[in-house]
């Protein structure tokens, strides 16, 4: 079992209206966590920091309601607001003893499932219909062949259903052997909330599933439910 790796920089995710995001970056991992609270505890204790306070993005704990065979049962998901931020928090860590208490704790808390990185693409929906401090989220890894073809069918998709939760369209840019080349979020008030309103209910499904059959292929799902945000 590997320990969480130093270059860690702790995901999402995502309460951002559409204009915020630009050149936004993300990094997701997949925590098996054997002591919940110590993760809780590090995390506030980092993020209370000089380095944590120097942070300028968002980070977020999940924790997974479903995720398959993945012994996974924690995901953390980093967003920075631009790649030139994304370097300037891994110099910031690099030298500082706060991330290096951090790291240990964290390693003495869980094991390192999985991790990727990527750019968050565009957001739909409104960030307005999410009003619960504990939101769940419902996660789409794919392999899309067309991305430009599969980003407007999706785009168009949303706004037809834009009063329903929240969305987001991001590249995985690395994901170690995982085919995923992107990622849809959906995010509802509730786990509830989230199955009762699945993609499959809503307005335009059939035009879009039947548009996008052919470039895109579901690699995975998984359902997670925010446990605190920083």
């Amino acid at each position: 079992m590997r320990n969480i790796i130093n270059c860690i920089t702790v995901l999402v995710s995502f309460m951002f209206s559409q204009l915020s995001f630009g050149q936004a970056m993300f990094q997701g991992y997949d925590i098996a966590v054997t002591n919940p609270a110590g993760v809780l505890a590090a995390m506030d204790k980092f993020m209370a920091s000089p380095t944590g306070q120097a942070f300028t993005g968002n980070v977020r704990l999940y924790q997974y309601i479903a995720n398959g065979e993945s012994e996974a049962t924690h995901n953390i998901v980093t967003v920075h607001n631009s790649a030139e931020e994304l370097d300037q928090a891994f110099a910031r860590n690099a030298i500082s003893s706060d991330w290096a208490a951090f790291i240990q704790e964290m390693n003495e808390a869980g094991t390192l499932v999985n991790s990727n990185i990527g750019e968050i693409l565009f957001a739909g929906g409104s960030a307005d219909n999410i009003t619960s401090a504990n939101w769940a989220g419902m996660y789409y890894f794919m392999s899309v062949s067309d991305p430009s073809t599969y980003a407007q069918a999706l785009a168009s998709f949303i706004d037809q259903n834009s009063d329903v939760g929240q969305s987001f369209l991001s590249s995985s840019v690395a994901d170690g052997e995982n085919p995923t080349t992107h990622i849809v979020v959906n995010w509802a008030n509730s786990v509830g909330e989230l199955l009762t309103n699945q993609p499959q209910s809503q307005d335009g499904w059939e035009a879009y599933a039947s548009s996008v059959r052919d470039i895109r292929t579901v690699e995975g799902t998984a359902m997670v439910q925010l446990l605190k945000s920083w």
